[in-house]
């Protein structure tokens, strides 16, 4: 058969939503004058037994519609605030089996023949999916599909309900601006994966990505400082992606890992530092990063009560709970943790997917999906004040760690951890022993305040669960004096080695 063969960047914003949320979405006034286009489509994915393809980012399917078959090959780009950018290739095929004519001289060539003899169907997906095009008041075209149904892997699936908005013409800007728009209207929640990533972690049989830390900032050493704070919020924002739905679907009453919260809580401190002090610095972008800053930190709280809770009930409670010789007494207590545990969870969970969580998300992905101007380039010299000043911070209080209220500490605790972000931030900048001495006192300073304030905290906790029980104050006595009978930790730390950042 003749083939014709559409070579595109595909670039397009996913998101997903519940699927009772759907009438409302269809009967939205946006499009009340457009016509809708209805498919019911059939995708089986291809991949090897050892994952060669995804392992590469790329995907390779086969789709019908009922009356036509179509093979796709996608690769490259990347995905970000929900905003997917990926090189495709798409060609007509005679049936559910692959050809390799469509292919011949693209980048997709040589990276799929030699796994030609390998690859085997892997999953499939298969969705209703509705069809609507926006136009926009500048004259760009914006693709709104609706897709409903589900992800298959063997005799697993799951449910799948979400909305592409895929640029079909005109700036990437306009994409945004309706994203917005939708998810003022919509309980609509950006999502970073992929179908294909999706159905691959289904055939595995293992649905989440374990937790993620935090990758190095990928900054040249010879960037100004405006091209370090892009890289540091983009850094930042993939490490808050990576761990997103993994948290999100942690059940309630089955097994908890709760390291995906503790890997989201640092990821947004460290957007927090990349958009404000590195940002300002730099001078990027504060039109759009500063108003952002109320709405992280707010958020940060939410996911902070949470892990307060985690921390309590996997490191403090059960040296508490051994001191409790009336059993009756220790499950009502033990009961008590976890319904505060899985509560702050649920809280922090519906944090994540409100409304304004996600205004701030688009907002981030517009602010980088915009090109940098021909500016003046920034210098590092606002960067290293800021240095100096939070290590100025931490050499005074040095000397009388022991007499600081738990209040100072904690300050100090957050002037020490700003302080390793941005060190890890610019490190590109530096040769690796430059940066080691600094980065390695920071992270024991944040051990040692953190310790500290993991018992004030506790001090609280146990407040809270003594305020329902019979005769609180005996029991809240109890339980404090056998937290005081655990060693505290000490507030020992060496002097503060040279500025990396001072020749």
């Amino acid at each position: 058969m003749l083939c014709r063969t559409q070579h595109i960047m595909e670039i397009e914003l996913k998101l997903r939503l519940p699927p009772d949320a759907l009438a409302a979405l269809r009967a939205d006034p946006l499009w009340a004058h457009t016509r809708a286009t209805h498919k019911q489509l059939d995708n089986i994915y291809f991949d090897t037994p050892q994952r060669a393809l995804a392992k590469t980012g790329i995907g390779l399917r086969l789709r019908s519609d009922g009356k036509h078959w179509l093979q796709t090959a996608k690769g490259g780009g990347g995905s970000r605030a929900g905003l997917h950018q990926r090189e495709e290739i798409e060609f007509a095929v005679a049936g559910p089996a692959l050809e390799w004519e469509g292919l011949a001289g693209t980048p997709f060539e040589p990276a799929l023949e030699p796994f030609k003899d390998q690859l085997q169907p892997r999953f499939r997906t298969r969705f209703e999916r509705e069809i609507r095009h926006v136009t926009s008041a500048s004259g760009g075209v914006i693709e709104v599909a609706i897709d409903k149904g589900d992800i298959r892997a063997q005799d697993r699936h799951e449910p799948l309900c979400e909305v592409e908005l895929e640029l079909q013409s005109g700036p990437v800007d306009e994409l945004f601006a309706l994203a917005l728009l939708l998810v003022e209207r919509h309980p609509l929640v950006l999502d970073n994966r992929s179908k294909a990533e999706r159905g691959d972690r289904l055939a595995q049989g293992t649905p989440l990505s374990p937790p993620t830390k935090a990758a190095a900032t990928a900054a040249p050493p010879d960037e100004d400082t405006r091209a370090v704070a892009r890289a540091a919020v983009e850094a930042a924002l993939a490490h808050w992606q990576a761990n997103e739905a993994g948290f999100l679907a942690q059940p309630q009453g089955g097994h908890y890992d709760s390291e995906y919260l503790h890997q989201l809580r640092v990821a947004v401190r460290r957007l927090r530092v990349a958009c404000g002090p590195l940002a300002g610095a730099a001078q990027w972008r504060q039109e759009t990063l500063a108003p952002l800053q109320d709405s992280l930190r707010a958020l940060g709280q939410r996911l902070g009560t949470a892990r307060d809770w985690d921390v309590f009930m996997e490191e403090t409670w059960p040296a508490l709970a051994e001191g409790l010789h009336d059993a009756a007494l220790r499950q009502k207590l033990q009961e008590a943790v976890a319904l505060q545990q899985a509560t702050a969870r649920l809280q922090a969970q519906a944090a994540l997917e409100e409304r304004g969580t996600q205004h701030l998300l688009l907002q981030l992905g517009r602010c980088l999906a915009q090109p940098d101007g021909d500016g003046e380039a920034q210098p590092f010299d606002t960067l290293t004040a800021q240095l100096d000043k939070l290590a100025h911070r931490l050499r005074q209080s040095l000397p009388r760690l022991e007499q600081l209220s738990p209040a100072r500490l904690h300050r100090l605790r957050i002037t020490a951890k700003k302080l390793r972000y941005l060190t890890e931030f610019i490190a590109g900048r530096y040769e690796p022993q430059a940066t080691e001495a600094w980065l390695d006192w920071l992270k024991k300073a944040q051990t040692v305040f953190g310790l500290h304030n993991d018992r004030v905290t506790a001090r609280t906790h146990i407040e809270t669960l003594c305020a329902g029980m019979e005769q609180p104050g005996k029991l809240q006595h109890s339980l404090q004096a056998a937290l005081r009978e655990r060693a505290q930790p000490g507030l020992e730390l060496p002097e503060l080695p040279e500025p990396y950042w001072r020749p």
